[in-house]
């Protein structure tokens, strides 16, 4: 299978993630995996789904959690 490279316009729309913010990770060296093709850059859908995979999450069930 062929990989599929994105645009960072594409990549927010397709993960809910700001274009503002993929900009500012890649600054810091932080986020998902990019690829710079003459002078544009390009995300691997492949690379992020890996990558969005590995990313710590929230949200579980509390059990029988009481508020004192």
């Amino acid at each position: 299978m062929a990989k599929r490279y994105v645009s960072e316009r594409e990549l927010s729309e397709y993960s809910g993630i700001g274009v503002r913010t993929l900009q500012g990770w890649r600054l810091r060296n932080q986020g998902p995996p990019w690829r710079k093709f003459c002078g544009t850059v390009r995300y691997d859908l492949e690379a992020f789904e890996s990558w969005a995979a590995d990313q710590p999450s929230g949200g579980g069930m509390i059990e029988n959690r009481k508020i004192a």
